[in-house]
């Protein structure tokens, strides 16, 4: 009985996480924005933005609902907001110089601006966005609390993160498939597609507050 608990819980939420978060697009915006790093600096960004997630992901499963109901911000503003942080992200990925291979090798950056880089906008709100705080937070309050469902949530999150490790840590290999021009013109579009999805969200979220105020007063 255990068991089978746990199994459940590991699967519900691992499956409802993966497709909302979906870290195998997210890893092309990330492969994306980080044309100008280096590998060892995009591996350290990678690694980042896995435990930033996974920090966000636990306190949203436990803590999410009361953190959001403490300072008044509603679903509707979350995904506003984060539509906005993504649609301002693509512009200038949009707008970004290209790159070719005769250009210089990358200056390493410092840690403290890889570290703000990974949390912003790597990790909020490009794969931890609205979306999967949203569902983190309903999962945290629509399944009971006993050991097997706890132990099989959290298992399924850990499971999520790695995932999101793996494809956000070989990302670059795509563009080392297509060579420069090709890594260029991905870029191009998937610089375009996050503008789309930043201003999908924002639109989700603008719809939501535009029905709430409109609704009947009970």
């Amino acid at each position: 009985m255990l068991s089978s608990a746990f199994l459940s819980a590991f699967i519900y939420t691992f499956t409802t996480l993966v497709p909302v978060i979906n870290p195998f697009s997210g890893a092309m915006f990330f492969c994306t924005l980080t044309g100008n790093l280096t590998d060892s600096d995009r591996a350290y960004v990678a690694n980042r933005i896995s435990i930033y997630s996974a920090v966000i992901l636990v306190v949203c499963l436990f803590c999410g609902h009361m953190i959001l109901g403490f300072f008044g911000i509603s679903v509707g503003v979350l995904r506003c907001a984060g539509g906005c942080v993504l649609f301002a992200a693509g512009w200038n990925a949009l707008n970004a110089p290209s790159h070719d291979e005769s250009a210089p090798s990358p200056l390493p950056l410092s840690r403290t601006r890889l570290k703000s880089m990974a949390f912003y906008p790597f990790t909020l709100p490009l794969t931890t966005g609205p979306g999967g705080i949203a569902v983190s937070v309903a999962l945290g309050t629509s399944l009971p609390y006993n050991f097997a469902n706890i132990a099989g949530t959290i298992l399924a999150t850990m499971a999520t993160v790695v995932v999101i490790w793996l494809c956000y840590r070989y990302s670059d290999r795509v563009s080392r498939a297509v060579g420069a021009a090709g890594a260029d013109a991905l870029a191009r579009i998937f610089a375009f597609i996050l503008i789309c999805l930043g201003v999908s969200i924002f639109w989700q979220g603008f719809s939501e507050l535009w029905l709430a105020l409109n609704a009947p007063a009970n």
